[in-house]
């Protein structure tokens, strides 16, 4: 907080110095400095908006400070430049100088900014045509190779295992062998080793070898927690303590190999409409766990939440808790 007014103090003294050099009728250079405030603002914003990361919106905090440094040199300009002390007259042509080096430093940034934009833009395009001319040429190869398309994508894969169009390409078919995947689950590039984890033959001693290593990025947590081959106890693990990712809950109540107690504590405890709809597709849902989730429909309902799923469990009801018939 400290600091952000920091960088509000000068500007707060340029604008107060305006005022009292117009107040004094001395307004030799207040239009000149104007000028030059506003340009830097314009190209300094314009620079920063050309931007697409992330942390680009920190450069609008310096964007005052930069803008009255414009400001100031604007203002020296306008009041030396007729100076009769040549020293005074020297410096405030210098100040012009240093105005528009800003000026040029804030355009040639932003030109720069988005010619990398284009290069990234073009890079993922060529990118994604790569991975596309794959998926179509591993089709018809697939085609062409009934009854041994494993054999087929296994050797082929090993063949390319530099490519990482064709990987991309290659590894989410579920005729690769799980040894295979096994292997590339370890894969340096994080990329192809969360295709491979994800990929539904990948068996459960992979998937738990993945899960004690710890070492994978935390978006890993939500392809172990949605991955049909994952063990109980891998489960468990995520649903108590899922790192840093938001909402695993929606993947747990829609995978049927989550165990039953993790799925009760889910339905006992979320108001979240996508969870409740997940799990109300799992195969494992039963009559205890509908129970649970129309309890938590409730819950929404009374605090002023519709809810879609509400015709599906309806419809859910008398098909996993039938009426009992009197004796």
């Amino acid at each position: 907080m400290i600091g952000i007014l920091s960088l509000l103090a000068i500007p707060a003294l340029y604008a107060a110095m305006l005022v009292y050099l117009a107040r004094k009728r001395d307004a030799r250079g207040i239009g000149i400095s104007i000028l030059f405030f506003a340009l830097t603002f314009a190209t300094g914003f314009w620079s920063i908006t050309q931007s697409r990361s992330s942390t680009a919106g920190i450069g609008f905090i310096f964007l005052p400070l930069m803008a009255t440094v414009g400001g100031f040199f604007g203002l020296a300009f306008g009041r030396w430049r007729t100076s009769h002390e040549p020293a005074r007259k020297a410096l405030g042509w210098l100040t012009l100088g240093a105005a528009v080096f800003v000026l040029f430093l804030n355009v040639r940034e932003g030109f720069a900014t988005r010619v990398r934009n284009q290069g990234r833009d073009d890079n993922y395009a060529a990118h994604g045509a790569a991975i596309a001319r794959n998926q179509k040429s591993i089709s018809a190869s697939l085609e062409q190779n009934r009854g041994r398309e494993g054999a087929f994508l296994d050797s082929s894969i090993r063949a390319n295992r530099n490519d990482r169009t064709f990987l991309i390409a290659a590894l989410p078919n579920d005729s690769i062998s799980p040894a295979l995947l096994d292997t590339l689950a370890n894969h340096p590039d994080r990329g192809i080793a969360s295709i491979s984890v994800g990929n539904p033959g990948t068996r459960a001693g992979t998937l738990s070898r993945i899960y004690r290593q710890g070492n994978f990025p935390d978006y890993f947590y939500q392809i172990l927690a949605a991955h049909r081959n994952s063990p109980p106890e891998v489960l468990r693990g995520i649903h108590r303590n899922p790192g840093v990712m938001s909402n695993l809950d929606i993947w747990l109540a829609g995978n049927p190999s989550t165990p039953r107690d993790v799925l009760d504590l889910i339905a006992k405890k979320t108001t979240d409409r996508s969870v409740v709809a997940r799990m109300l597709e799992n195969p494992a849902l039963d009559c205890g766990l509908l129970s649970e989730l129309g309890t938590a429909l409730l819950r929404r309902i009374k605090s002023g939440g519709g809810d879609p799923s509400v015709a599906r469990m309806t419809a859910l009801l008398p098909e996993l808790c039938p009426a009992k018939k009197p004796a």
